[in-house]
């Protein structure tokens, strides 16, 4: 009885050592893309740009989207209407960069997309129209 024991256990030790290894590689690969995204920095930006134009309500949209806000919430933070904040999200979510990324109740919580960390979208838009990273204005500066 004591035999099997031992080879269960060395064999659900192998598939942990097995999945760390994967879980190493994945990570990997993430890290090689997030350096190969960031090295067209510019050519990112100017996507940006495109989408976020002069929007300033769209970026702060965005970035108020931070995974445990709804839309009304969202619209409640920023002190914006509802279907204004609803517009936004849904041109972002076909941009690509914002997703629904929790749903209890019926209701979606918006979130960024991982590609926000990879290629810094937070810090371009906080820069570009002197927001906070919640999506208020910075104190003092307005555009």
């Amino acid at each position: 009885m004591a035999k099997d024991d031992d080879k269960k256990q060395d064999r659900d030790q192998q598939i942990l050592s097995r999945l760390a290894n994967i879980q190493h590689k994945v990570d990997s690969i993430e890290q090689t893309n997030a350096f190969a995204l960031r090295a067209d920095k510019e050519k990112h930006e100017n996507s940006l740009r495109e989408i976020f134009k002069n929007g300033k309500r769209r970026a702060q949209v965005y970035l108020a989207a931070n995974g445990t806000r709804s839309v009304q919430g969202i619209a409640d933070h920023l002190k914006m209407k509802q279907p204004n904040v609803s517009l936004q999200l849904k041109v972002l979510a076909v941009e690509g960069i914002l997703e629904i990324g929790n749903s209890i109740g019926g209701k979606g919580y918006w979130s960024k997309k991982p590609l926000d960390h990879t290629i810094r979208i937070t810090r371009f838009l906080c820069n570009e129209f002197s927001l906070n990273e919640d999506g208020r204005e910075k104190s003092g500066k307005k555009r």
